[in-house]
């Protein structure tokens, strides 16, 4: 019968087991079994913990992390959001418009990158932005002129967009700063934006309660 030996513990030389009598060697051999099932239960409990530390070590990656990110023109404290998964996935998104400012995915090679268009500052995103990663609103796309009749009463909005209204007009949702709650849940790290856009804000019609939540779900994807 086969004797398996731990690496720690040298392998017998084979001159000294000859010298050995025959039930000498039936303990010697019942001892070695002893210490390799030992070796064996000590290297299936360092993989099962190998396992369980790996485990944790999955779900402390999986997190959120909350960033001071500036004030806005007007005064505004803005804030970022980080969520990570356990795949590495990354995915930023400032309470300003609700914006998603940088979203790191890996290829087909593992290599990480970010997959969308943004800025590094909050200032550019006030100044230059052409709706980069926001949440658009309250209409995404254009109104001919500005113009639409609902019941009967003909509503002009403001125009941004030559004589149309377009992703809100001059000041949509995607200007102002969202009100933010970070969230565990069972996929994974999410963050709830919320904003309320007041009737008659820039002449739109009726008060407007948006919600928006963004979700960093523990599987993997992949950029082409």
């Amino acid at each position: 019968m086969p004797v398996l030996l731990c690496s720690h513990i040298s392998s017998p030389r084979r001159r000294n087991v000859r010298l050995i009598g025959n039930w000498k060697l039936l303990m010697f051999a019942a001892l070695m079994m002893v210490i390799s099932d030992g070796c064996k239960s000590k290297e299936t409990q360092t993989a099962e913990g190998g396992k369980m530390a790996a485990k944790n070590d999955q779900k402390k990656s999986a997190q959120i992390q909350r960033t001071d990110w500036g004030k806005t023109k007007d005064g505004i404290p803005v804030e970022l959001y980080t969520l990570t998964n356990k795949n590495g996935v990354v995915a930023k998104i400032a309470t300003y418009g609700a914006t998603l400012t940088e979203l790191h995915v890996p290829d087909k090679d593992g290599k990480m990158g970010d997959v969308v268009l943004g800025f590094d500052n909050l200032a550019q995103y006030e100044k230059d932005s052409p709706f980069f990663g926001a949440t658009t609103g309250r209409v995404a796309n254009r109104i001919a002129k500005g113009q639409f009749a609902l019941s009967g009463v003909m509503y002009q909005l403001a125009t941004n967009n030559g004589p149309n209204h377009l992703h809100g007009g001059i000041k949509g949702i995607d200007k102002a700063v969202w009100q933010a709650e970070a969230m565990e849940t069972k996929n994974g790290p999410a963050v709830k934006f919320t904003h309320t856009s007041p009737d008659r804000h820039l002449h739109a019609h009726q008060r407007q309660r948006v919600e928006d939540r963004l979700q960093s779900q523990d599987r993997q994807s992949h950029a082409g």
